[in-house]
């Protein structure tokens, strides 16, 4: 009976290490055909605005890496949900991908269903940008300095107005984080998009707005926003007048260098496959023509190996989730 048991572990352990290294050897032979198709990289938001713009530059470089065109599909809606739910729902081949970005990490904790896990249902591919943001103030406020700003919060608590587009997105944690860091209580106000709120400042409707660099720069020199202060360790060579926030003492916990970018991909993604996504997309970030073009609007492009993007996800993800806890917001359906 011993010999028969020990005989008996001894085949067993012999298939099972087949099929270990038929896996392994499937997933290498993958790897070297990948990709044989368009790749579609999904980005969760509209065409427009710097989710979509870094997600464009990404993606002609990605191209260009990996020989195959990938193709970006806007499919925003439900708090980032149709997107992340299409991809985790996909072949988890390569050839489907998410670019993600703060968001990524926020939406969990404000919405109780969105139907998929960041950690269980997706596979971290890497970082590829980091953008820096800016506030703008209405010139209707008389305020041309951020300590000016200030000062009127400090005064006219509500009755100073920043707009945001909608909680957990990139203008909302902006706005929450520097009102924790500047003790001043504002109301804040909804917009569908940060145009149209960025539109009402300009008209007077509402005193400010956090945004990207990149809307800052465009309205610079036009006289119909005062660009107060912009997130980061250093100004831009853009808005060389613009100080940080650091500047003026305004520790911008959680939000210093701004939003972050990357991608990722469904969890079951062969890690071969990922390593080659994340070769190329290592080397599309490293272009210097696309870094310069980027810095000038406040975009730095940046990389990571997949492992320390996702230990930067769970970090962001629990920063995110005692800061959203703390002021009070709480998971709603969406």
């Amino acid at each position: 009976m011993s010999r028969f048991y020990t005989l008996t572990r001894s085949i067993l352990a012999t298939i099972v290490g087949c099929s270990v290294a038929w896996v392994s050897n499937a997933a290498a032979e993958d790897a070297t055909q990948f990709p044989s198709r368009n790749i579609t990289l999904i980005v969760p938001f509209g065409a427009g605005g710097p989710p979509d713009s870094i997600a464009r530059v990404v993606a002609a470089g990605l191209s260009e890496n990996l020989g195959k065109p990938v193709i970006v599909e806007n499919r925003p809606g439900a708090s980032t949900g149709i997107a992340a739910n299409a991809v985790a729902r996909a072949a988890p081949d390569g050839h489907t991908l998410m670019a993600v970005d703060i968001s990524f990490a926020v939406t969990p904790h404000i919405a109780s269903n969105l139907g998929v896990d960041p950690f269980k249902d997706f596979k971290p591919v890497g970082l590829s940008a980091k953008s820096v943001f800016t506030l703008l103030a209405s010139p209707a406020l008389h305020a041309p300095t951020l300590a000016d700003f200030l000062n009127l919060a400090k005064a006219k608590g509500e009755d100073i107005e920043i707009g945001h587009t909608g909680v957990g997105t990139t203008p909302h944690l902006a706005a929450v984080t520097f009102i924790k860091a500047a003790g001043i209580a504002p109301l804040l106000v909804p917009y569908r998009t940060v145009s149209e709120a960025t539109n009402n400042v300009i008209a007077g409707h509402i005193s400010a707005v956090f945004s990207a660099a990149s809307t800052a720069i465009g309205l610079a020199g036009q006289n119909k926003v005062n660009i107060l202060g912009v997130t980061g360790t250093k100004r831009l060579g853009s808005l060389p007048d613009t100080p940080t926030f650091q500047e003026n003492g305004i520790k911008m916990v959680g939000f210093e260098g701004g939003s972050w970018y990357g991608i990722v991909a469904p969890a079951s993604t062969p890690d071969p496959i990922v390593a080659k996504l994340n070769a190329a997309l290592a080397k599309t970030v490293r272009n210097e023509n696309m870094k310069q073009k980027l810095m000038a609007a406040g975009i730095e492009l940046s990389s990571s190996t997949p492992e320390e993007f996702g230990a930067f996800i769970h970090t962001q993800y629990t920063y995110w989730g005692e800061t959203l806890r703390a002021a009070g917001i709480k998971p709603e359906p969406k």
